[in-house]
């Protein structure tokens, strides 16, 4: 039987050009495959109020709030038993849908303090009847503490966007940078997503584009209007020399046309890798996403 994963958010149609973005993610770095198996036959409650804001759940008390039995004919009609003194789980719940829906597990890896979880997604025919998709997989109790991180190229996407637009409705945001021991910070007011990457744009005649080359590692701080919310956004960036890139990011922002030109050997785009953005306010807890 396949084994199979949902994701919380609803489904995009998949971008292959999103691809290499996951795959950077999970590159950086050494990093080791971690064993699971995929528990079949349990079904979501209809009762529930909320679904969980984890995937990972770690006691059987919580696991029975959100799962019932469904046991089948055949060999393999139990509910796969789960020891929650020795194992834990993550499950993930899709919204009802009414489109035949699978996502396969590539992998899961252990890197430092977190376990990379990739998966595809396939979709197929419309149903006759609502399904509430799900699937559990069983990870040894060792890897409890460790922080869960789906890595597909629909949430790549969606992550991707949604920073994009954060970063839009501010205006401005504050870049860092490191020059030697000492950090420097300035203002942005350009990112664009342009085949699947997020850019920004900078001079190369500037000393911020001197210290990117130097040094890749950034940290940007975007701030909205309402002062209580912001968000900050890490990662590496990367210089691109392709010369379609740059004009595109001229014609979305026809204001730099007077400053850069495509050619111009100074204009430099440079894409965000590996990327870490945390939300936060003043009335919520830390949110993260990746890309």
């Amino acid at each position: 039987m396949k084994k199979t994963l949902f994701v919380f958010v609803a489904l995009i149609a998949l971008a292959a050009c999103n691809s290499r973005q996951a795959s950077a993610l999970v590159a950086e770095g050494a990093g080791s495959e971690v064993a699971f198996e995929v528990a079949k036959n349990y079904f979501v409650k209809n009762n529930i109020e909320a679904l969980p804001a984890s995937p990972k759940i770690t006691s059987e008390e919580e696991f029975g709030k959100l799962f019932g039995m469904a046991t089948t004919m055949g060999e393999d009609g139990k509910p796969t038993a789960i020891d929650f003194a020795k194992q834990f789980v993550v499950a993930i719940i899709q919204p009802v849908t009414d489109v035949a829906t699978e996502i396969t597990p590539v992998k899961v890896e252990e890197k430092g303090d977190s376990l990379f979880y990739t998966y595809e997604v396939t979709t197929g025919e419309k149903q006759s009847f609502n399904i509430r998709p799900v699937s559990i997989i069983i990870l040894d109790k060792k890897y409890e503490d460790k922080e869960i991180i789906l890595i597909n190229d629909q949430l790549m996407k969606k992550n991707m966007e949604e920073v994009e637009a954060y970063l839009k409705e501010c205006g401005a945001f504050f870049i860092a940078t490191n020059d030697g021991d000492q950090p420097r910070v300035r203002p942005f007011g350009v990112a664009e997503i342009i085949d699947g990457r997020l850019y920004i744009m900078t001079g190369k005649v500037k000393d911020v584009y001197k210290q990117m080359a130097a040094n890749g590692k950034f940290e940007i701080c975007a701030l909205k209007k309402s002062g209580s919310e912001w968000m900050r956004l890490s990662g590496t960036l990367v210089n691109d020399e392709t010369l379609a890139v740059k004009e595109e990011m001229l014609n979305r922002n026809e204001s730099l046309k007077s400053m850069y030109k495509a050619d111009d050997d100074n204009m430099a785009v440079l894409y965000v890798t590996n990327a870490t953005a945390r939300f936060f306010s003043f009335g919520a807890p830390e949110r993260k996403v990746y890309f």
